[in-house]
């Protein structure tokens, strides 16, 4: 009888003790559902749209800046945005590649730096169809679907470019333009109309481009620029229209001995440009105002996503960077 009693006892309490590890199971898994609910309210901040910028060459001070501006007034919008684009030359992939990627990843927008080709047309289509915006920063491509171009206009930099290479040759000789591919489909031919434009009351003031594409440059070109410094005796002034062109330039006038007689006019600069000009190798050097187009940039796409409409031209600032003026520049 009393081993009987016992069993039984033994038996109840090893059922209390089972429902206990059940009901404290339960109380943990709760318990442990809603913190973590908390920690994942607390590591993200909820937002309302996802937008991908789309950058030339996003390792640059200046696409930084483009960035910086956008997400400040993402910030401002309860936006993600997302920067992509080559971060070296050993990067590749073409813009109408990353346009793509941002339509497979179902953003809300997109702002991007493109080019004048069929596949990047194509690529704007696209977006179009799944409802997705582009707004077009720096170049500019017409007869698209883009809905808004953010960037210089390219009539008042030719008019900037054409009163510097008057102020640093005079009015006689002659003036180099360093011109892509794309440059040339998109905005080239606008602002060399303006640069002849703002010369054209020294006639003896030359101006011509030299071309290149830019898949297939290589050191034949930057022979020809040699070559051009080198027999070129009524050459100026060099106009550079990137950073890379303007790096390249320089440090040929520097190795030929040429800085004294030639003046290089750069438009975008950085650190290394900026130390030229404070050096007197770069005459001037006219920068945009980076972080305001970003900021432009994210605001037209906000707006396009509010009220479906966004100015179709927006402009930003430019200002030129001289020896004197260097100083205060970087402060």
């Amino acid at each position: 009888m009393p081993a009987r009693k016992t069993t039984a006892l033994f038996i109840i309490l090893l059922v209390i003790t089972a429902s206990l590890v059940l009901i404290s199971t339960f109380l943990l898994i709760r318990v442990s559902t809603r913190a973590a609910g908390v920690v994942r309210q607390k590591q993200g901040e909820p937002y309302k749209y996802h937008i991908m910028m789309i950058g030339e060459r996003i390792d640059s001070a200046f696409w930084q800046e483009v960035y910086a501006g956008a997400s400040e007034e993402g910030s401002r919008n309860s936006a993600i945005i997302e920067l992509v684009g080559p971060a070296s030359d050993a990067d590749n992939k073409t813009p109408d590649e990353y346009i793509n990627y941002a339509i497979d990843a179902r953003v809300d927008g997109i702002l991007a730096f493109i080019n004048d080709k069929p596949a990047t047309r194509q690529s704007l289509l696209t977006a179009a169809s799944k409802g997705i915006p582009v707004i077009t920063l720096e170049n500019d491509v017409l007869n698209t679907s883009r809905e808004s171009f953010v960037g210089v206009s390219s009539y008042e930099l030719g008019k900037l470019l054409g009163g510097l290479i008057h102020e640093a040759a005079g009015e006689v000789g002659n003036a180099l333009v360093l011109i892509n591919d794309v440059t040339m489909k998109s905005s080239g031919n606008i602002m060399l109309s303006s640069i002849q434009e703002a010369i054209q009351s020294y006639p003896s003031l030359h101006v011509s481009p030299i071309g290149f594409n830019n898949s297939s440059r290589d050191s034949g070109y930057e022979e020809l620029i040699r070559q051009r410094i080198l027999n070129d005796t009524n050459l100026e002034v060099i106009v550079c229209l990137n950073v890379e062109d303007t790096m390249r330039v320089a440090q040929t006038v520097i190795d030929l001995n040429k800085s004294d007689r030639i003046a290089i006019i750069a438009f975008r600069e950085s650190k290394d440009i900026l130390d030229y000009v404070r050096k007197g190798i770069v005459y001037a050097v006219v920068v945009i105002d980076a972080r305001q187009m970003g900021m432009k940039a994210a605001a037209s796409m906000f707006e396009f996503l509010e009220t479906k409409h966004a100015n179709d031209y927006v402009i930003t600032d430019m200002h030129v960077v001289k020896k004197e003026t260097v100083e205060e520049y970087l402060k």
